[in-house]
């Protein structure tokens, strides 16, 4: 697993950084500020967990007791989750875009 890519120990952009991450042989790319734009631009750069990136996934969910999760289930959920973010600039909350800016 990477490093959290928002850190900027990279550079380039956070597309850029998670694929040079899984071409240096990393089975994930750790993304943790929860800005959704970041998060799109780095889940559209990945590919699809295969091979034994897959299985080591799979292996660890295992020991947790976890099932295993299809991409498209997650792609549906990050939308989910990145629609919700719009059209709330008016009604209290704290858009994640710009909370790091303040």
């Amino acid at each position: 697993m990477s490093d959290d890519l928002s850190m900027g120990a990279l550079s380039g952009s956070l597309g850029s950084r998670a694929q040079k991450s899984v071409e240096a042989g990393c089975d994930l790319a750790l993304h943790c500020n929860g800005v959704p734009e970041e998060m799109r631009q780095i889940a559209d750069a990945v590919p699809e967990l295969s091979g034994q990136s897959a299985v080591r996934c799979a292996s660890a969910l295992a020991r947790r007791g976890a099932q295993s999760i299809e991409r498209s289930a997650l792609s549906q959920r990050l939308d989910s989750l990145l629609a919700g973010f719009q059209g709330h600039e008016d009604d209290g909350m704290v858009d994640p875009t710009e909370a790091h800016h303040a």
